[in-house]
């Protein structure tokens, strides 16, 4: 019997339209984000809370990973991650620099708000860059990323679970882990080495500190799985969690998306509830098996059509036409790049793994993951 969570796998791909709407309402000038800053919509509006919802469905989905196993390798965990997180990711970056040098003659739209393009494209890539993003070595040079914005994420997702079955092979130290992750990140905020807005930081040095930011998210997610936190039965208990995830989605507060995040997963993982069972097939799967495909893909392929029609298309229709080409590069991707890099992992894991080991993670987690 499969151990896929289908309701887990279809957050996915929704927190990764959430995503792609934020990027695609970057493709035109500057417009009152202030009419949705206090609105659901603010998550599109700055699309900061659909990747701290990823950090803390990575701690929750890794966790029950290794839980379910009946025998547990460090090296067969590492090297499946490894092909299983980095072969698309290096493929994404390929892209990325094919379809830099095919647009470098079609300048970006002078109407499209600056931040959108340079924070990649906007300068000329080069291989040492492509090698850095491809490592998930961070922001080590301090020069950014020139060629997909959206690595900064898996950076901290790569760091953070290579230790993260250290933690759940002791399952009774969930509680301190939780603690110290907490204190760790409001000491990180109080010193000043990270502010609240913090992505993945300058340096070498502070983006080890963003990391350790961020272990707080996964920790919770990891929490949640070792507990086997469950809602309490009663429709009170249950609307008081759709607020409180109302709120995560409406109040720029990383805190506040933690616990939003926390309540979300606890309401769909009952399998008795109706969220979960409208999560289960349909359009929701299929976004959820392209998920990471489409997070790695989706600003490259948009840059290119800006490049492209930016000029004489209006802003509206560009950004229509940017997603709708988004969704199919990720469906190619997923299926000739993503797809063999997970058979992959699994020839090595029937090879060197002992019989009878499970698997819970699905091949399309954005952050893997």
């Amino acid at each position: 019997m499969s151990n896929r969570r289908e309701e887990l796998d279809a957050l996915r791909g929704i927190a990764a339209v959430v995503v792609l709407l934020h990027h695609a309402h970057w493709l035109w000038p500057p417009w009152p984000d202030s009419l949705l800053l206090h609105t659901p919509l603010r998550m599109i509006a700055t699309g900061r809370a659909p990747v701290l919802f990823f950090f803390v469905l990575s701690g929750f989905v890794l966790t029950l990973a290794v839980q379910r196993r009946k025998s547990f390798r460090m090296t067969d965990w590492y090297w499946r991650r490894t092909l299983r997180l980095c072969l698309p990711i290096t493929a994404g970056l390929l892209l990325s620099l094919l379809l830099y040098h095919l647009c470098r003659s079609h300048p970006i739209s002078h109407r499209l708000n600056p931040f959108f393009w340079q924070a990649q494209w906007g300068r000329l890539p080069t291989w040492t860059d492509w090698f850095e993003e491809t490592a998930l070595l961070g922001d080590a040079t301090g020069t950014g990323y020139p060629l997909d914005a959206a690595v900064w994420s898996l950076a901290h997702e790569w760091r953070i679970s290579v230790l993260l079955p250290l933690v759940v092979i002791r399952r009774r130290a969930w509680i301190p882990t939780i603690a110290v992750s907490a204190l760790v990140s409001g000491a990180l905020i109080f010193s000043g080495e990270v502010t609240p807005d913090i992505t993945l930081g300058r340096g070498l040095l502070n983006g080890l500190a963003s990391t350790l930011y961020f272990t707080v998210f996964f920790a919770a997610g990891y929490a949640m799985a070792v507990s086997g936190a469950r809602l309490p039965k009663g429709k009170t208990i249950r609307f008081m969690a759709w607020m409180v995830v109302l709120a995560g989605c409406s109040i720029g507060r990383d805190s506040v998306v933690l616990l939003g995040s926390c309540a979300l997963i606890a309401l769909v993982s009952d399998p008795a509830s109706r969220s979960c069972r409208l999560l289960r097939g349909g359009i929701w799967q299929e976004l959820g098996r392209i998920s990471y495909s489409l997070y790695i893909t989706h600003l490259p392929v948009f840059l290119t059509v800006v490049a492209w029609c930016g000029l004489f298309m209006p802003p509206v229709e560009l950004a229509i036409v940017s997603i709708v080409c988004a969704l199919l590069v990720a469906t190619v991707f997923f299926w000739t790049v993503e797809m063999p890099a997970h058979r992959l992992s699994q020839f090595h894991r029937k090879r060197v793994a002992p019989p009878g080991l499970g698997s819970y993670l699905s091949p399309s987690s954005p952050t893997l993951l």
